[in-house]
């Protein structure tokens, strides 16, 4: 894939980020580079490589709902600010 100034500016602009010309060159360098890498990583034949020491549940759990109604409310103020039940916090950018 490759990376031009413009796809620089467009990641810059969704993520409401502002760029300067210098920095824009560097961001440019630096994703070229990084997808370089990705390609590499991606033309390893992996096909006969069995995989070890793999313990998927160790990153899972299961998804259980609060039942401490006491526990979800003292969660739940402190946040003062909420909106449907929901607390709410800032923007992350």
């Amino acid at each position: 894939m490759e990376i031009t100034k413009k796809d620089v500016e467009l990641a810059a602009k969704l993520s409401k980020m502002r760029v300067s010309e210098a920095e824009t060159a560097l961001y440019e360098e630096q994703l070229k580079a990084l997808f370089k890498w990705v390609d590499e990583l991606a033309s390893v034949d992996t096909e006969n490589v069995r995989l070890t020491n793999v313990n998927l549940s160790a990153h899972m759990r299961p998804d259980e709902a609060v039942t401490n109604p006491a526990l979800a409310q003292t969660l739940r103020d402190a946040f003062p600010a909420q909106e449907k039940n929901c607390a709410k916090v800032k923007k992350v950018l």
